[in-house]
């Protein structure tokens, strides 16, 4: 027996209220990994360089080699939280090049030279979070972050581009 036309009219509302209902729920997770895509700066400089009209450098500071040669990064490290710490140290190859008076401090590193914060004066969390680097710094990256717990913590090795030299 066929169904009346109401039982249809039914079932075609039921079919279209479950693909509305799919459709919201797929745009809304479109949308959160387009926003957590679009958070990295790195992902936002490749996108405007890739499709955008005038591409958005990335947040660098300008490279001033000086006396560090040309295998040298400059990098920015800021403290998140918290006022300055005397007792929190940025380590390059095992050497300590600055403590955090100032919440931001910015250091120069050869390349292959390991790069870490010594908190371990500090018997609570602190995230440190890499903020600029100079041009051709391929690690550590923008907004790498890291926390301390009483420990050392590791950014990475110094890493360039070797194309931009």
């Amino acid at each position: 027996m066929a169904a009346p036309p109401e039982e249809k009219l039914l079932q075609l509302a039921a079919w279209v209220e479950r693909a509305i209902y799919y459709s919201l729920l797929g745009t809304l997770f479109l949308v959160v990994a387009v926003q957590l895509v679009l958070s990295n700066p790195q992902a936002q400089h490749w996108l405007y360089s890739h499709f955008g009209d005038t591409p958005e450098p990335l947040p660098a500071m300008a490279m001033g080699m000086g006396e560090a040669g040309e295998d040298a990064a400059r990098i920015k490290v800021k403290l998140l939280g918290h006022q300055a710490l005397r007792h929190a140290y940025v380590l390059v190859d095992e050497r300590r090049i600055t403590n955090f008076i100032e919440a931001e401090v910015e250091i120069v590193a050869a390349e292959d030279e390991e790069v870490a914060i010594d908190a371990s004066f500090y018997k609570r969390p602190l995230t440190f979070q890499v903020t600029a680097v100079s041009p051709g710094v391929l690690s550590p990256f923008i907004g790498q972050e890291v926390t301390c717990w009483g420990n050392r913590v590791s950014l990475g090795r110094v890493r360039l581009n070797q194309s931009s030299h």
